[in-house]
């Protein structure tokens, strides 16, 4: 830490603490995601070096997080990446304009196809996990700790799904397999949870919503306000099947 300063915390999740923080030699600002070295909760620094991993080789693209490099000292692992003073789509009021609607979706299925060309899985879409630049001026995926490489149709069936539960594709539910057409999945949950400010599945028992999810046959309800263009849209994004989602690219 000695070439920059740790500024006030702005986050904690389930993979670290985020800072604002300040280069010494300039006062340009960033933010730092920490995860302490004793202290970290297991698997936390695991994560934190697979985003690492991962952001060397997706961050090129405008509308992924900026990766600015990584650091250690004998306390914690930091991650350096670009500070965007938004908030994140999560923070959006539920009445959101449609027309601001299609530039952040625009923005994020070019990040995702950019990932996704890069053989990467994200694997945890959400509103939580993408955040807004100044002036509302479009939004950047962030948050790579639970992104996997893949090959072929994506990950195979895994002992523990990754990402967040009520944003998973019916196929992660049902632990058969993780590939690019859940990501597009979470895409459409993440448009219906902009459009009411909340999230895409009802209640807040868990058991039964993953139990709707993984087997029901049901998809997340629509919005009554969304444009035909935006219901053609989610209805690409929510198809059950996972060959036949975003266009049917994915058989």
């Amino acid at each position: 830490m000695g070439s920059w300063i740790r500024g006030k915390c702005i986050g904690k999740g389930a993979f670290g603490s985020v800072s604002v923080a300040f280069r010494k030699r300039d006062g340009s600002i960033f933010a730092v995601k920490s995860v302490g070295l004793k202290t970290g909760l297991p698997g936390q620094l695991e994560a934190l070096e697979n985003e690492i991993r991962i952001l060397q080789r997706v961050s090129s693209s405008p509308h992924v997080v900026t990766f600015l490099g990584h650091d250690a000292t004998c306390e914690q692992r930091n991650l350096h990446i670009e500070y965007l003073p938004g908030g994140t789509l999560a923070d959006l009021d539920a009445d959101v304009d449609e027309s601001l609607l299609r530039k952040y979706t625009w923005c994020l299925v070019s990040a995702l196809r950019h990932v996704h060309a890069n053989g990467v899985v994200h694997c945890d879409v959400k509103g939580r996990n993408v955040l807004v630049g100044a002036g509302g001026a479009g939004c950047k995926l962030v948050d790579f700790g639970s992104a996997a490489e893949f090959s072929g149709e994506g990950l195979p069936a895994a002992a523990t799904p990754r990402g967040s539960p009520l944003w998973m594709a019916p196929e992660v539910i049902r632990r058969e397999r993780q590939g690019p057409a859940a990501d597009v999945w979470s895409l459409g949950c993440t448009v219906v949870e902009m459009l009411t400010g909340k999230p895409p599945w009802p209640g807040s028992a868990a058991v039964e919503a993953l139990s709707r999810i993984g087997f029901s046959g049901e998809v997340p309800e629509f919005p009554r306000r969304l444009s035909e263009l935006g219901r053609d849209f989610l209805e690409k994004c929510l198809r059950r099947e996972p060959c036949r989602r975003g266009g049917g690219g994915f058989c």
